[in-house]
C-alpha cells in the first residue's frame, strides 16, 4: 500500500523527497477532485491530507474519516497551519480506544 499527500505544492515537493506521493493542489476545486482520484486508487492505503486544503471541506473530510476504512484519511499540519498536534488524541481518535 502507498502513502499520498495531497496539498501545497512545497510540501508536495518534500513528501515526494521522502518517498510519499505528492499531489499539489492550489484551490479548493483542485483539492476536492484530486482526494475524489485518490481513494479511486487501489493501491493508496493512506491518504495525508494539508490542513490548510482540508480546512476548506471540513464536512467532506470529516464523512469520509468516518464512512471509509481505507484509505485511512490523515490531516497533517500544512504551512499556515499550527504544527501543535496533539497526536495521543489524534490516535486515539483514529482507532476508537482511549490511549
Amino acid at each position: 500500500m502507498k502513502i499520498l499527500f495531497i496539498g501545497d505544492a512545497t510540501l508536495s515537493q518534500g513528501y515526494s523527497l521522502s518517498g510519499v506521493k505528492g499531489v499539489p493542489v492550489s484551490s479548493k476545486e483542485e483539492f476536492l477532485a484530486s482526494l475524489e482520484n485518490a481513494l479511486k486508487m487501489d493501491d493508496v492505503g493512506v491518504i495525508l491530507l494539508d490542513s490548510d486544503y482540508s480546512s476548506m471541506a471540513p464536512e467532506i473530510v470529516s464523512s469520509l474519516k468516518i464512512k471509509r476504512v481505507l484509505p485511512i484519511i490523515m490531516e497533517v499540519p500544512g504551512r499556515k497551519t499550527s504544527a501543535e498536534v496533539d497526536l495521543k488524541s489524534m490516535i486515539s481518535r483514529m482507532m476508537g480506544v482511549k490511549v
